[in-house]
Parts: C-alpha cells; sequence; structure tokens
C-alpha cells in the first residue's frame, strides 16, 4: 500500500519532543523549524486550542503535516492526554463509543489539515500484572531463570486465553472506522506496542490486515517499541518487518537502551541501517522522540538517519 505522493522523500519530526513541555502553537512551530525539518506529525498531547492556533502557523511556516497521531486533539472527556485515552476493547460500552467519537474527529481533522494518515492504538488484554512482574523480573535480572521461564508462560497462557473477545472489539471499531477513512482518503496505520498486553500482538496485526484486505490499513512500525520486544525476549525487530513489510505504511523512529525507549537515533541500541532495508516508495518517515532527547543529539540523530537514506 502507498502513502504516494512526496512523502516518500520526507524525514517527518513528530510533534512529542516539545508538546509534553511546550503548548504554544509558535513555540512549538519553531522548535520544529530549529531542526530543519519541513514535515511534522501532531502528536496526542496538543490541545484544541494549540491546534487552532497551529493550523495557520504550519502553512506559513511550509510544514506539512504527514500524519497525527490518534487521539488528536487532547479529547474534551479525557482524564489526560494519550493514544490510549479511551479504549476500542474497554469493558464500558460507552468508553467503547467515545473511543469511536473522537477517533472520527481526529480524521476529520487530518484530512483537514491534508495529512496521509492516521496512527492507532487498538486497546489492551487486561493482563498487565502479569507484564509488571516480568518487569520486576528483568530489573532484579533474573528474567532468564526459572521464575522468569514460569511467569512468561502464564502471561502467554493468559492473554490467550483473554484475547479473542478484546480483538473482536477492536475488529469490530475498525468496520466502523474505515469507511470514513477511505472516503477523507486517509490510511490508518496499526502500531505495534510497547507491552506484551496491548494489541496488536504480531499474530494480530496479521488477522487485523487479512480482515481489512483491500481498505486504507497497514502497519505502522514503532522502532523503540520492537526493541523492547526484544529486550524482553518476545519478538525482534526484524520479526516484526519481515513478517509485515509488503504492509508497511509508516515508521515511528527513535532510539532505545534497554527498556528506555524514544531516544534520539544513535544514541541508543537500535540498529537502523536494519530498519533501513525496509524503505519503500510511500512509506512515512516520522522521528518520534521525547523532550529527554537533547536538541543537538536529535539533530546529529536526523543526520544519522538521513545518510541511512531514510
Amino acid at each position: 500500500m502507498s502513502t504516494g505522493g512526496f512523502a516518500d522523500k520526507v524525514l517527518a519530526v513528530s510533534t512529542s519532543w516539545v508538546s509534553a513541555e511546550v503548548q504554544s502553537a509558535r513555540g512549538i512551530v519553531d522548535a520544529v523549524l530549529s531542526l530543519g525539518a519541513t514535515a511534522v506529525e501532531l502528536d496526542y498531547r496538543l490541545g484544541a486550542q494549540t491546534y487552532r492556533d497551529l493550523r495557520g502557523l504550519l502553512k506559513k511556516a511550509g510544514l506539512s503535516v504527514v500524519s497525527v497521531h490518534n487521539f488528536f486533539p487532547v479529547p474534551d472527556l479525557a482524564r489526560e492526554p494519550g493514544g490510549d485515552a479511551f479504549l476500542f476493547t474497554s469493558e464500558d460500552e460507552r468508553e467503547r463509543e467515545l473511543a469511536l467519537r473522537y477517533t472520527r474527529k481526529t480524521l476529520e481533522h487530518a484530512a483537514d489539515l491534508e495529512a496521509r494518515a492516521v496512527v492507532l492504538h487498538l486497546g489492551e488484554v487486561p493482563v498487565r500484572h502479569l507484564v509488571d512482574r516480568l518487569y520486576e523480573l528483568y530489573e532484579r535480572g533474573e528474567l532468564g531463570g526459572a521464575e522468569g521461564k514460569r511467569a512468561g508462560e502464564v502471561l502467554v497462557r493468559e492473554r490467550a486465553r483473554l484475547a479473542p473477545r478484546c480483538l473482536d472489539r477492536v475488529l469490530l471499531a475498525l468496520d466502523r472506522l474505515l469507511p470514513l477513512a477511505e472516503r477523507l482518503g486517509l490510511v490508518l496505520g496499526i502500531e505495534n506496542r510497547y507491552h506484551y498486553h496491548q494489541i496488536p500482538s504480531p499474530e494480530e496485526i496479521g488477522i487485523i490486515l487479512r480482515e481489512f484486505r483491500g481498505a486504507p490499513v497497514g502497519y505502522w512500525h514503532d522502532t523503540g517499541h520492537a526493541h523492547h520486544w526484544e529486550v524482553m525476549g518476545w519478538a525482534s525487530q526484524r520479526d516484526f518487518l519481515e513478517a509485515y513489510k509488503e504492509n508497511l505504511v509508516g515508521l515511528h523512529l527513535h532510539d532505545a537502551r534497554g527498556r528506555e525507549d524514544h531516544l534520539a537515533p544513535g544514541t541508543g541500541e537500535v540498529d537502523f541501517a536494519q530498519v533501513a532495508a525496509y524503505l519503500k516508495e510511500g512509506l512515512l518517515r516520522v522521528v518520534e522522540v521525547h523532550p529527554k532527547a537533547a536538541l543537538p543529539s536529535l539533530r546529529e540523530g536526523l543526520a544519522l538517519l538521513q545518510g541511512l537514506g531514510f
């Protein structure tokens, strides 16, 4: 699936680098311009007023919007900003309806901004406590021991037991969202997640893509999340990319060390040359770092990625 046009020639920057600390539209634009960027992804921390102010400023600054991260802008009913502000998998029907309502708003805003894609978080299976147990063992250096093996087996078993009803809710939600995405000329990017209990797992990515073959939906690969899965022994970066290279529509590019991610490229352990082997025409490329990435290291990271063909 191709997103077409100029997008395959641009390395965009997510506003996540600055939005956690700056809500001024002018401040956000100036920060992005300081990197020499010409394109952005608008992230889910941006409030409604910031969005209204940004609309005109982005065009005046010559910044194109390639993608938007759901939920955008921050929903008025959300307890806090986030891609998981409302879960498509919730047991609460009202929450599921809110997830649909605000995702539709995100799609409409993305279309107004002439973005190519909307990045989605799809929900979770309620086994977070079992995942946290593995993190405790990792921090103690005991993940590879007998206790870690037992805890991992329990997690896999319980997730598999509870996942089908959660995935069914996700499929129903996508079935209701994709007609609007198609009308608006948008692609829905299904992002690989950081935690094992979140949807989609590697196998669930395939189920979703098969279920909606021919619809405007594809795989959005996050390098830091994939590295975290590799560190935890769940799947490798290459596993994700190789399995879904034909359905790849976008990349979130950031580095990681151990379980810490959203670092400037080149300051961690991610092999970006390996990721670069999967570049193709029309693929959206978004550098998604957090404010902990200092300006000099981020500039160096962008130069590194450009040198690798991103």
